[in-house]
């Protein structure tokens, strides 16, 4: 008899797909990376299905019983994974690409979508948000153009991948019993989640990703202005998102999700497996702070997360649902997750630099990439952020009505002349 493999969800898979039944968002994450030729399609199939062996989930379905959930393995070749699409028209498919649901219950939790104009490909690739964060999601795909480089060299080529661990305690481990004391002890006030009201209708049936690039000349102008005003990048970043909420709602009171990565507390800033590890804290912006300037705004933004930043309490909810999901049933560990965790319907996210020296594929040259996170239901809201040779994207993504996604757009356009210049 053969035995069929399974992997245990952790606690944030679990997280993740709440979320997609309680309709908030599809938990996919998408990338698009625009090559200035084509592909050689065969060697990436077999850099696909050896870099399974590092995530070996993707060719899994998730399956939920009374005694938990898990992960188990199903049988899948490269022709599920990877398509192929030909056409004159490559923004057109890009965008239809993009929008393609994976199933989690059935699988895979991956698909890639090469789409080839005479001269050039597009490669868009969705992963299941369940299995990683974005930084997971970048570290898969340094493995995968990893794999295709030295299988386009070695058609022998065999990597030797192992998958490490996705548990979120492998960052509890690097803290002392004084740290995971002050995770309960640190004191935190309860603030009253303000979420901004937007004129989002929503249509299930429509989603999109709409998303606006700013030159690598503007950017490096927002880095120096960071650097001047004792900033992060992304403090500047959030600041033009709140002045452009209040710009559009008139509102100063609000509550931004700020997704943390807390591989900052890893050796190396590296986990031992492609997963998810993020925490959130809150940007919260006070009827009494003053949004009416650029700099303003940002000590304003500072004022709220630096504390939050700098604190181990945000992991308390995390702490205790690793322990609630081992101590106690399935149904009440999940029930618990659905009511503790709790985000602001509005959010930012910056998934970072996308490191061009480690997205390398053999024989071709990567023009774009970028990366965006779910795709929202309303009325959730979303901006993300990546960064491709000092070229900065923003994305925002909606199952919306027409109207819904000309005023993400408009919302983009305006959030950039917001920032700082000169």
């Amino acid at each position: 008899m053969v035995k069929i493999t399974t992997y245990p969800a952790e606690p944030s898979d679990v997280k993740h797909y709440i979320s997609g039944e309680k309709m908030k968002n599809d938990h996919h994450l998408h990338t698009v990376l625009t090559f200035d030729n084509h592909l050689n399609k065969d060697v990436l199939k077999k850099a696909v299905m050896q870099s399974t062996e590092k995530l070996p989930l993707l060719l899994c379905h998730f399956k939920e019983t009374k005694k938990g959930a898990f992960w188990q393995e199903s049988v899948f070749s490269a022709d599920d994974l990877v398509f192929l699409v030909e056409t004159a028209e490559p923004e057109i498919e890009v965008n239809r690409a993009l929008v393609r649901k994976l199933s989690t219950e059935n699988g895979p939790q991956i698909c890639f979508t090469v789409v080839r104009t005479e001269t050039a490909d597009q490669l868009v690739i969705i992963m299941n948000h369940m299995l990683a964060d974005g930084a997971g999601f970048k570290e898969y795909l340094y493995v995968l153009s990893k794999l295709y480089s030295k299988l386009l060299e070695n058609p022998d080529y065999q990597a030797k991948l192992s998958f490490g661990s996705r548990s979120l305690n492998q960052v509890f481990e690097q803290f002392s019993r004084k740290e995971i004391k002050s995770i309960f002890s640190e004191k935190t006030t309860q603030k009253a989640v303000h979420n901004p009201s937007f004129p989002l209708k929503g249509d299930p049936k429509n989603p999109k990703i709409i998303w606006t690039k700013i030159p690598k000349t503007n950017f490096s102008q927002i880095i120096q202005y960071a650097k001047e005003h004792e900033a992060t990048v992304n403090d500047v970043l959030f600041a033009a998102m709140v002045r452009t909420v209040q710009q559009t709602t008139q509102q100063n009171e609000m509550s931004i999700d700020c997704p943390v990565d807390l591989r900052k507390y890893l050796p190396n800033k590296t986990s031992r497996g492609i997963t998810n590890l993020t925490a959130n804290i809150t940007c919260q912006m006070k009827a009494t702070d003053d949004l009416s300037s650029f700099e303003s705004t940002l000590q304003a933004v500072k004022k709220s997360l630096n504390p939050q930043k700098n604190s181990l309490a945000p992991l308390r909810i995390y702490y205790l649902l690793e322990f609630i999901f081992k101590k106690k049933s399935y149904s009440i560990a999940k029930k618990a997750s659905e009511k503790m965790y709790s985000i602001p319907k509005t959010s930012f996210t910056n998934i970072g630099i996308i490191d061009d020296e480690k997205l390398v594929f053999e024989g071709s040259t990567l023009k774009d990439c970028f990366i965006c996170g779910s795709l929202k239901y309303a009325p959730f809201f979303q901006v993300a952020a990546t960064t491709f040779r000092g070229e900065l994207t923003l994305s925002t993504n909606l199952h919306g009505t027409a109207q819904d996604h000309a005023w993400q757009k408009v919302f983009l356009e305006k959030m950039i002349a917001n920032f700082p210049s000169k």
